[in-house]
């Protein structure tokens, strides 16, 4: 089935895609990115500005605040960022992930794993964390950040390839300038936006190589909020992506002997397919109904550029994070961690600023002289005193007429002058405002301090983070859902191989679409169009923080089970804690311990393990002893079933002697009753004569 999703496919309903009908998507395109970007040029303005702050040296005295400062020293001590470094660690060291779990009864676990493998194998692929992380520190210091998911070829330079794979995040530079949504939507992962627009700026030499044909300026009698797409050295171009509803054949399939059921849009067939497929033994049958896609378009200020026609999946594929976000006066609205410091911070920087410029001015007192106090060789040593640490210094006392002192020291002196009060106190005030925010005390281990009050500790601290690693976590999952989606268009090629990774960055593959017999049951796996499944975001650490944990786990469990005396749990606990090291040198260790996991059965072999292990059986040599053993054990079976035989004759021959005695007593007894009875009627009749 198709996978290339550039332009529309017949079975979809016709529609006009002439100029008047693209005309009509470039004015309801321009009249939607004015309604989203005009209320919010404030916002977007006051989160660039909030990212400078904290980027860019020198840009926490930009705009009025100062201008007043510019003949002064313009001192930075950047307590803001200490704080945001600290969010961007704990987002660094504990790494958001997909989870693709089934969700239905066409679904199962080992198709839901493959999907893991296969995101974990495209985002390496891509290298897509580079954009997560750039989108997260937009979002951590601004407020807002986003990344996109796109679908690429996957080898470009091979003509016979047609498979393509899916980027799971593409880069978004300043998103807080080119990122707009449907202001109507209300949910944080945007899934309910009807359009949105990808806005970026090039060089008006730029624009006019990639579209010579392309209209310069605005039409005759445009009205337009937002007049930047044609600024005097640059033009602006956006994508827009719009969600639409169309008409669609539904096809639900039939085999009439297993009674498989599948359903196919008429646009997912191949030429021939269809009429393959009912020869094949499937019955057919068609509904009429709605299908949501999602439409692309490029276009400048003044026309529709590209009409890219519908895109993988059936969602918008731009992934919003957010700082922390809300709602007031009915418009979205979101903020970093910058924003409601930067006051503080420049407060606390002029008061610096000012403290350095008072230290400059009088650094000490100088004393004032009268110039006949002063000789060349004293004022040479009164100029090199510092330098020279000369012990003491002199001075011609001021005499009168008849020589008498007048003044033996200096005149008077120059002082520094003194801090005022009011500065000290908002310099002290501003710096603990600043602290309570940034300082992280558990970075700082104290004496005598025990680790659970650390651990107490990091979580007050790492409570700072919580909501901007939650609204991660949000994004993330959607970027799963998203991935989801265009999985069922791209990874639709019965028996295609495709890569997959695990979560230690071992490499893997699987077989789309691939038959597998289970106890005699026919059944499909890796079947990314039929199945449903479900995304949960987790929260992971890193691989080496949770292997440190884990070999500290184990080797408590280790001393535990030697005191309960139980050997093969602790040498069990002790096996697992080597495999879970690192180091330099110590794969061999690492492939020892793991066969004598193996021998344990503490780890289970893969392929080549388990062939070698049937073959080692295969090939063993009989143990001498062991064969004695068995012959033994055979002698004495045999010997227990031959007693087992003479006792059952035995029981047999006693039962039929009872039998015998039994029949003979019972002939007894009759005879003794006839007797009995012969002299009875002998007796009566006696009586009777």
């Amino acid at each position: 089935m198709q996978a290339d999703l550039s332009q529309h496919d017949t079975a979809l309903e016709k529609r006009d895609t002439g100029d008047d009908a693209l005309a009509q998507v470039h004015a309801r395109a321009i009249k939607r990115f004015d309604a989203c970007a005009w209320p919010q040029q404030e916002l977007r303005a006051q989160s660039l500005q909030a990212r400078r702050f904290v980027s860019i040296p020198g840009a926490q005295w930009e705009d009025e605040w100062g201008e007043q400062f510019a003949n002064s020293i313009r001192v930075t001590v950047d307590k803001v960022g200490r704080g945001l470094r600290k969010i961007e660690t704990d987002y660094r060291e504990n790494r958001i992930v997909p989870d693709f779990r089934p969700d239905g009864p066409k679904s199962d676990a080992e198709t839901a794993e493959t999907l893991d493998g296969m995101h974990r194998a495209d985002g390496y692929r891509f290298k897509s964390q580079q954009a997560r992380d750039n989108a997260a520190y937009e979002a951590f210091a601004g407020g807002f950040g986003a990344y996109r998911l796109t679908n690429e070829w996957e080898d470009e330079s091979d003509k016979d390839n047609d498979h393509q794979r899916i980027n799971p995040a593409a880069i978004i530079v300043d998103a807080d300038q080119s990122v707009y949504f449907d202001p109507n939507a209300r949910l944080y992962d945007k899934s309910d936006a009807r359009y949105a627009f990808i806005r970026t700026s090039m060089t008006k030499e730029a624009f006019e190589e990639e579209y010579p044909d392309a209209k310069a300026e605005f039409p005759d009698g445009t009205a337009l909020r937002m007049t930047d797409w044609f600024a005097p050295e640059t033009r602006a171009v956006a994508e827009y992506y719009e969600v639409e509803e169309v008409n669609e054949t539904l096809h639900v399939l039939t085999h009439r002997l297993s009674g498989e059921e599948k359903r196919y849009w008429a646009s997912d067939f191949d030429d021939g397919e269809l009429a393959q497929m009912k020869a094949d033994g499937w019955q057919d049958k068609t509904q009429r109904r709605k299908r949501k896609r999602v439409h692309k378009y490029v276009l400048s200020g003044a026309e529709v550029l590209e009409d890219c026609g519908l895109i993988a999946g059936q969602a918008i594929p731009i992934v919003p994070i957010y700082g922390r976000r809300y709602f007031v006066e009915n418009m979205e609205r979101w903020q970093g961690y910058v924003q409601d410091k930067m006051d503080a911070q420049r407060l606390y920087n002029s008061n610096l600023s000012k403290l350095a410029e008072l230290n400059s001015l009088s650094p000490q007192e100088r004393p004032i002289f009268d110039p006949e106090q002063m000789d060349p060789v004293i004022t040479g040593q009164w100029a090199r005193a510092n330098i020279d640490r000369l012990p003491f210094l002199l001075a011609h006392s001021l005499r009168d007429a008849e020589g008498n002192i007048i003044k033996a020291g200096p005149l008077s002196y120059i002082k520094p002058p003194d801090l005022p009060p009011a500065m000290a106190a908002m310099l002290q005030i501003n710096n603990a405002d600043l602290l309570e925010e940034s300082q992280d005390g558990a970075d700082t281990v104290k004496a005598n301090t025990s680790a659970e009050a650390m651990d107490i500790a990091a979580t007050r601290v790492d409570a700072r983070s919580g909501i901007y690693l939650d609204n991660v976590r949000q994004s993330v999952q959607r970027e799963g859902e998203i991935y989801l989606s265009m999985c069922s268009d791209i990874y639709i090629e019965a028996g295609r191989e495709v890569e997959t990774m695990t979560e230690d960055g071992d490499d893997g593959q699987a077989v789309l679409q691939q038959l597998r017999t289970d106890n005699d049951k026919t059944r499909i796996v890796n079947d990314l169009i039929s199945g449903r499944y479900k995304v949960i975001a987790s929260v992971t650490e890193a691989t080496a923080t949770r292997r440190d944990k884990t070999v500290k786990s184990m080797l408590q469990t280790a001393e535990v089970a030697i005191q309960a005396q139980d050997a093969e749990l602790a040498q069990a606990a002790i096996l697992t804690a080597v495999l879970n090291q690192d180091g330099e040198g110590i794969d061999e260790f690492h492939e020892w311990a793991r066969q004598r996991g193996l021998r344990l059965g503490l780890v289970k072999p893969n392929e080549d393990e388990q062939k070698a292990m049937e073959e080692a059986a295969q090939n063993q040599q009989p143990d001498p002893m062991a064969e004695v053993a068995r012959a033994q054990a055979a002698e004495l079976m045999t010997q227990a079933e031959k007693n087992k035989a003479e006792v059952d004759e035995t029981k047999a021959d006693t039962a039929l002697k009872l039998a015998k005695r039994d029949e003979t007593l019972a002939g007894t007894i009759e005879k003794i009753a006839q007797a009995g009875k012969t002299r009875r009627e002998a007796l009566m009749g006696g009586l009777t004569q």
